[in-house]
């Protein structure tokens, strides 16, 4: 951004000497990257920040030295009046079809015109920056842009067909020659701004040559709006076309300047152009206008910028800022109103912010933070289970690994992961970080993959991480393990070596639950999309799920590129954490020996283990101390639908030895529910 300090000085008495004033601009926050002498002017280059928008205008600029040189204000621009009457006649009318990409426009007719070559001080202002000038007409709207920030765009009335104009998107197919002489293909991403048959500007970016302002146009419209900055970016991309205009679109303009910047350059045209400016203006306003009041307490100044300030002071910088200021309800605390231009300024730490800058950081003196003393402790019950959970996995052999939330929704979509609760990117920087992961899952899959792409096929990994997911309206962020096992379970020169199993996972995952003392769970039969029919399962406490568990199905290993056998456990470590056993008790070694017997039934393959299991537990109660499944065994002698499940069953008595008859009564009560609920038969 250039500034001419000549020009700069119409809106305030710059007093300072020119180096020290270089040095409390860029001190606040305005760095002059160079000076130079244009004539018997100074022009600054000064770099400005993306979210100071306001800067990139005179009267912007002339705050800050206002702010920085201790002076209370600064000298406004005339104008027109703000207000004007409404009038019956309507010599032209506005259409606005998209008011998200354009949600305020203000036409104005400006008649009886001279346009011819512009006033010497004009023309002088605007090359002083190094734009050059055409007309009268058109360098008092490049004249208001610097001057006000906002850009205006002035079209030859007459030339406008049907005296309409329509905001809309582009059709297909359509086509501008602009100001530069450029023919120009359009599409329905672009705005325009276009009269009753053709579009006649480029919304926001540049002008069309078939309504430009010449020397004998006689009536002009002024455009003063407001648009959309990102579907003004993407349009300047996508045409390769950038101007003034534009970069200040781009970058957000103060919605409530829009009429004061219109004012002002009619104004201009009455003062310069001898333009009656009688007619009253449309302003279309979409805008829901709302004043953002923050409670400024001066004790959180002090507590974290170390300084102490007078009130006076702190009022002095923000109402030299544009801030409005009033005393607040406490006796340290002020209420400040903040500027329609300041979008950056949103809480208190902003409102600090602004005053040490103006101040001057370099003032700021060093001193160590207050230390308070808290008894949180960092050691939580979840970072105690995870740490757990990571001790005990890495103890069996398995190796820890760490990949990023952000994938693409398309690795969700492989792992066949519901879309229902995904949480995506509003902006993301590539396709491959649109969304955060719902499941340990996809990026899982992905280390497999790499690590089978270099020969590696027998893995045994778990991951620590977190999972989001959108529940109605609410974000929620919570703990997961997974557990992944491929390849050979073991191999080495005396036993044969076997591929993994289910029951390999199972393992990994009853030896967990053992560790936190979790004991009331149940293993259930549930279908999920990612598992193998038949080899899936979940675990539950009280019905909650607190495992999913299986063998990846062939369709989701294909869509990962992956010919080998993977089996895959997720676990809530929450739900740990929340089950675990918080006491345990222990007892005496038993006095009296216990009595073992084996029981083989014949049941439907529909029924699990599990199933029979609890069955023996609760009809033979505190007695039956341990029971086994020990094998299953499908073939010869058992129907081709059922198979046949052996259980060891362990009774004891803490009070006395267990008698022959004791012990057959309770095993046969044992043995017709078995028979009875699973409709089994003894084998």
């Amino acid at each position: 951004m250039k500034i001419s300090l000549s020009w700069l000085k119409k809106y305030i008495n710059v007093s300072l000497p020119l180096q020290k004033l270089v040095e409390k601009l860029t001190s606040a926050g305005l760095e002059v990257s160079e000076i130079h002498k244009v004539g018997s002017d100074m022009v600054f280059d000064i770099e400005i920040t993306s979210n100071r928008p306001d800067w990139l205008s005179f009267l912007g600029i002339a705050r800050e030295v206002a702010a920085v040189s201790g002076i209370k204000s600064i000298n406004i621009p005339k104008t027109l009046p703000l207000k004007v009457k409404a009038s019956m006649k309507k010599p032209f009318s506005i259409d606005i079809k998209d008011i998200k990409a354009c949600p305020r426009y203000i036409g104005r007719l400006i008649t009886d015109v001279d346009i011819r070559e512009s006033v010497a001080w004009m023309k002088a202002a605007i090359e002083s920056l190094g734009a050059r000038t055409i007309n009268n007409g058109a360098d008092i709207t490049n004249y208001c842009l610097y001057e006000t920030g906002q850009p205006m765009h002035a079209f030859d009335f007459d030339k406008i067909k049907g005296s309409s104009i329509i905001v809309r998107r582009a059709q297909k197919g359509e086509t501008i020659v602009t100001i530069d002489g450029v023919k120009r293909d359009l599409d329905e991403s672009i705005l325009i701004i276009a009269d009753s048959v053709n579009p006649i500007a480029i919304a926001g970016i540049m002008g069309g040559i078939a309504t430009e302002v010449t020397e004998e146009t006689k009536n002009i419209l002024l455009e003063s709006a407001y648009f959309d900055p990102v579907t003004i970016r993407r349009a300047s991309r996508k045409l390769g076309v950038t101007s003034e205009s534009n970069y200040r679109f781009e970058r957000k303009v103060d919605s409530e300047n829009v009429l004061f910047a219109s004012c002002r350059a009619a104004y201009l045209y009455k003062e310069i152009c001898k333009g009656n400016t009688d007619e009253p203006f449309l302003d279309i306003n979409y805008i829901k206008s709302g004043t953002r009041i923050i409670a400024f307490n001066l004790e959180n100044l002090e507590r974290l910028i170390g300084m102490k300030f007078a009130v006076t002071r702190v009022k002095s910088i923000l109402q030299s800022l544009g801030f409005s200021v009033k005393p607040g309800k406490g006796k340290e605390t002020l209420s400040v109103t903040v500027p329609s231009f300041r979008y950056d300024v949103n809480i208190e730490e902003d409102l600090i912010e602004e005053v040490a800058r103006i101040e001057g950081f370099d003032k700021i003196q060093e001193a160590m933070p207050p230390i308070k003393a808290h008894i949180d402790s960092a050691y939580t019950d979840i970072y105690m289970s995870k740490s757990k959970m990571r001790r005990l996995l890495l103890a069996q052999g398995i190796n820890e690994i760490v990949t990023i939330t952000l994938m693409s929704t398309r690795s969700l979509d492989n792992a066949m992961i519901d879309p229902q609760n995904r949480v995506l990117v509003v902006n993301p920087l590539s396709a491959e970080q649109e969304a955060l992961r719902t499941s340990l899952l996809p990026s899982t899959l992905k280390v497999v993959n790499a690590n089978l792409n270099r020969k590696i096929k027998r893995m045994r990994v778990f991951e620590i991480g977190s999972i989001y997911e959108k529940v109605k309206s609410k974000f929620t962020q919570t703990e997961f393990a997974s557990v992944v096992l491929t390849g050979a379970s073991y191999q080495n020169w005396k036993d044969h070596s076997r591929q993994v199993t289910f029951y390999d996972l199972k393992g990994v995952v009853e030896s967990l639950l053992d560790s936190f003392g979790i004991s009331d769970y149940k293993f259930e039969n549930k279908k999920l999309d990612y598992f193998s029919p038949g080899l899936s399962s979940v675990i539950t406490v009280d019905g909650k799920v607190i495992v999913e568990l299986g063998k990846i199905n062939k369709k989701v290993c294909e869509n990962f590129d992956i010919a080998e056998e993977v089996f895959f456990a997720q676990l809530n470590i929450a739900a740990f954490c929340s089950n675990r056993k918080k006491q345990y008790r222990f007892t005496s070694v038993p006095k009296y020996p216990s009595v073992i017997r084996d029981i083989a039934l014949v049941v439907k393959k529909s029924i699990l283990g599990g199933e029979a299991m609890d069955i023996i537990r609760e009809t033979a109660g505190s007695l039956a101390i341990k029971t086994e499944l020990f094998d299953v065994y499908t073939g010869d002698q058992v129907p081709v639908d059922c198979k046949s499940l052996a259980f060891s069953i362990e009774y004891q008595s803490p009070d006395a030895t267990l008698t022959e008859e004791h012990v057959n009564s309770v095993h046969s009560k044992v043995q017709n529910e078995l028979l009875a609920r699973l409709n089994a038969s003894l084998r």
